[in-house]
C-alpha cells in the first residue's frame, strides 16, 4: 500500500464511506479506488484533488505534516542510539598480501632457490638463493644443485659435522678421491670415494676408527658430487 493510498483509505473509513460511495461522488468505479487504495493505481493531481475535497480536508497538507514528523521522529531516535550506544570501533583483520606470481617468474631468470634437505633427500628444510651468472649457478647448471644437511658426525675426521650443509652437484659419475652423495642398502650417506685393484670402490667414512666399505660400482648409486660443505655458526 502507497503513503497516499493508505491515506485515501483512512479518510475515507473517518468518512464512513464506502469504496463506491467515494468512487461515484469522484466519477470512478469502486475497483479504480480500491486499487489506488492498494498502491495498484497512481492517481494525478486533479483526481487527488477531487478525493480531497469529497473527504473534507486537505489531503496533501495532511500527508506533508505527516511525513515531517515521522522524520523528526527518526532523526530523534537515531540521535537518541548515538547517545546511548557510543561507536565502537572496528577491527579489521589486515590480509596477508601474497606476491605476484609474476614477480615470481622474473626473478626466477636472475635468482635461483636452491633447496636444503635433509640427507635422505624426503623433507626439504629451507632454502638458499644464488644469484645466476651466464645461466649458472657457481659455475654449475642450476636445477644441479642442492644441499643435503648432515645428520650425524661420522665425517669429523674430514672436519665435517652435524648440522653443516653440503653443496652437492647432482650427477651419477664415480669420480676418484671425492665425496659423493651415495645410495646403498636403502639408505643414503655422504663418503669418500676411492676406486681400488678389481673395479670396486672403497667408501670411507670420517671417523678414526671407521672402516671403509667395499663394494661394487654396481651395487652403488651414486647421486652427486660434494662441491662444498658450509657451517652454521648460530
Amino acid at each position: 500500500m502507497s503513503r497516499v493510498g493508505k491515506r485515501v483509505q483512512e479518510e475515507r473509513i473517518k468518512k464512513g464511506m464506502t469504496p463506491k460511495q467515494l468512487g461515484k461522488k469522484c466519477g470512478v468505479s469502486e475497483s479504480f479506488i480500491l486499487d489506488v487504495e492498494s498502491g495498484k493505481k497512481i492517481i494525478n493531481d486533479k483526481l487527488f484533488g477531487k478525493i480531497s475535497n469529497v473527504l473534507g480536508g486537505n489531503l496533501e497538507e495532511n500527508m506533508m505534516l505527516q511525513a515531517s514528523s515521522e522524520e523528526d521522529n527518526k532523526q530523534e531516535e537515531t540521535i537518541q542510539r548515538k547517545t546511548q550506544d557510543p561507536v565502537k570501533p572496528t577491527l579489521l583483520k589486515r590480509k596477508e598480501v601474497e606476491p605476484l606470481a609474476q614477480w615470481g617468474e622474473a626473478f626466477s631468470n636472475i635468482i635461483k632457490q636452491v633447496p636444503i634437505y635433509d640427507l635422505e633427500m624426503t623433507t626439504i628444510k629451507s632454502y638458499k638463493s644464488f644469484p645466476i651468472i651466464d645461466k649458472k649457478v657457481e659455475g654449475f647448471h642450476p636445477d644441479k644443485l642442492i644441499y643435503v644437511e648432515l645428520e650425524d658426525d661420522t665425517l669429523q675426521q674430514y672436519r665435517m659435522k652435524k648440522g653443516d650443509q653440503c653443496l652437492i652437484y647432482l650427477n651419477h659419475e664415480i669420480i676418484n678421491n671425492s665425496f659423493q652423495l651415495v645410495e646403498y642398502d636403502n639408505k643414503r650417506y655422504l663418503r669418500k670415494i676411492k676406486k681400488v685393484d678389481g673395479n670396486n670402490v672403497q667408501l670411507i667414512a670420517g671417523v678414526q676408527d671407521g672402516k671403509a666399505i667395499l663394494k661394487n660400482p654396481k651395487d652403488i648409486k651414486v647421486l652427486g658430487r660434494l662441491i662444498r660443505v658450509e657451517i652454521d655458526f648460530q
